[in-house]
């Protein structure tokens, strides 16, 4: 740290519902590992299933848990998803997988059109710096 300042290492990746371009695979698990990889703090994720019942009937290694919280375990204690999509099958939206703990968050409906749903989500992220336990947030 210097001068009072601590390093924060954010990403933000489009992860197309954890399928190959043109949905030729599934390739959720290789997502996952990728994006250890990159030893972000923060993760901004677009196009993240919460629920999608016929790809779980389909593919059999298929999260249980919401993508959100697959490519979050054991690295990102913390996250939050905004529904932006919603189907008969299930729904996507934005996700944020973050080592800090997220004080709130806020999913903004921000389409221009009833046919294609889209979201903005905001959130106010708490991280204790290590002179003195005092608390900042970044919004």
């Amino acid at each position: 740290m210097k001068h009072g300042r601590m390093n924060l290492n954010l990403a933000t990746y489009n992860i197309h519902k954890g399928f190959s371009q043109f949905n030729r695979r599934m390739m959720i698990h290789e997502l996952r590992d990728r994006l250890r990889l990159l030893s972000a703090d923060i993760i901004f994720l677009q196009e993240v299933q919460g629920h999608h019942g016929r790809n779980a009937a389909r593919f059999e290694d298929w999260p249980d848990e919401p993508q959100y919280e697959f490519l979050a375990d054991q690295v990102w204690e913390e996250f939050a998803y905004g529904r932006n999509a919603v189907y008969d099958h299930g729904h996507h939206g934005n996700a944020i997988l973050s080592r800090y703990p997220i004080v709130r968050a806020e999913n903004q409906d921000v389409s221009t059109h009833r046919l294609e749903r889209r979201g903005l989500l905001s959130a106010c992220i708490s991280r204790c710096t290590s002179a003195g336990g005092a608390t900042r947030s970044a919004r």
